[in-house]
């Protein structure tokens, strides 16, 4: 018997020894809406492990990503061994709602959890009681503003010490949701930065005039019960934070289906910021229609929202040089537009560009008047020229 137990000590294999309950601490786990911020978090464990964040309400469409691992948009990590620096960060929380979320490290078919909550702003966030048009300047992004039952308003952000526009939309109390969203786009306005994921309410908008979406727009009677919360406005046209932030205002959202807003909607943006680079200034105009839907949605506090029919955008080139498409006899400017009635398309270059016409064509569709200061700049023929003019530069 001891020959036995001496061999089976003698023939243990450190390996197959049952590993340690893997560890998981955070230094803060309850912290207040406050702003972005981060912190190091530790792990212990002797073999390989996963760390994921789980976000309360996960099951639903939509939910808004607010916190990371190691870096934006990250939220797994991998690692072997004891890790006392894994980065874990957050967004600010622009909801008036605490939010809860769930760290979960597993190895070796062991899990631990760590529960962190961030709290709402209680209420704080200070909205008008009224809504009323800001001042309606001549920029060349703009179309008209001459109905009076839509409300046209700007919001600014500072660039480089400077206070300047960000973008302005025409917006339906009614339908809740922006008919159009206008803005000046090219690299430096772009900048460089992340989506910061800080959905909140428009402060220029008062509470019961605004959608508030915290979590996608719900309907029943769509596949998985949720929509798209759709930006008009793109994240990535403004990564700079303070103009980010902006961009996840409800009043840039539309609901959206996926299959559109993930594919060829998704296409035609990346395309849009293509073509700023290559000129001295994009102006930008992206819209929905939602005359003649039958069709709503509900907010997170149930506020009925119209589902647009279709989608639509219109780009001003301007290069000083003159030396893209027809900008050479215009006086520096040609134009493009793109309608997309909403459903799914194809994604890709040549899905979105079987969508393309002229200013024209899009405003016989839309009703709307684009680039209404533009003959001030060039005068009236030239503009004409331009408004009539898909030319072959937009590729």
């Amino acid at each position: 018997m001891a020959l036995a137990a001496a061999a089976a000590l003698i023939s243990c294999d450190p390996a197959k020894e049952t590993q340690a309950e893997p560890e998981l601490s955070l230094r803060i786990d309850n912290v207040d809406a406050g702003s972005k911020s981060n912190q190091f978090i530790s792990v212990k464990a002797s073999k390989e492990w996963s760390l994921e964040i789980n976000f309360a309400g996960g099951e639903q469409y939509d939910v808004t990503q607010w916190a990371y691992l190691e870096t934006d948009s990250i939220t797994v990590v991998r690692g072997f061994g004891d890790k006392n620096d894994v980065v874990f960060g957050w967004a600010a929380n622009n909801s008036p709602d605490a939010r809860t979320l769930t760290l979960v490290l597993t190895s070796a078919g062991k899990s631990v959890t760590r529960e962190f909550t961030q709290a709402g702003m209680q209420g704080s966030v200070p909205l008008p009681s009224s809504i009323k048009s800001d001042p309606v300047p001549g920029w060349l992004e703009l179309p008209a503003t001459d109905d009076k039952a839509l409300f046209f308003i700007t919001h600014s952000t500072n660039y480089a010490g400077k206070e300047q526009r960000n973008f302005s939309f025409y917006w339906d109390t009614a339908a809740l949701v922006a008919h159009w969203v206008a803005y000046p786009l090219n690299k430096k306005l772009a900048g460089s930065g992340s989506r910061t994921n800080e959905w909140g309410l428009d402060p220029k908008i008062p509470h019961r005039f605004q959608p508030v979406l915290f979590r996608g727009y719900s309907n029943a009677d769509y596949e998985g019960g949720w929509y798209n919360r759709g930006h008009q406005i793109p994240s990535a046209d403004r990564l700079i934070y303070e103009s980010n932030i902006q961009t996840f205002y409800g009043t840039n959202m539309t609901p959206q289906r996926g299959e559109l807003n993930s594919y060829a909607w998704a296409s035609l943006e990346g395309m849009v910021r293509d073509w700023s680079y290559q000129t001295d200034t994009l102006y930008v105009v992206t819209g929905c229609v939602v005359e003649g839907s039958t069709e709503s949605v509900t907010d997170n506090e149930g506020k009925r929202v119209k589902v647009p029919v279709g989608y639509f955008k219109a780009l001003l080139a301007f290069s000083k040089a003159g030396t893209i498409g027809i900008t050479g006899s215009t006086g520096g400017y040609t134009a493009a537009a793109f309608w997309f009635d909403h459903k799914a398309y194809q994604s890709g270059r040549y899905a979105v560009l079987a969508q393309r016409m002229t200013i024209d064509q899009l405003e016989a569709k839309t009703g709307i008047d684009f680039f209404v200061n533009l003959p001030s700049r060039i005068g009236q023929d030239k503009a004409s020229v331009v408004e009539a003019t898909s030319d072959s530069w937009w590729k």
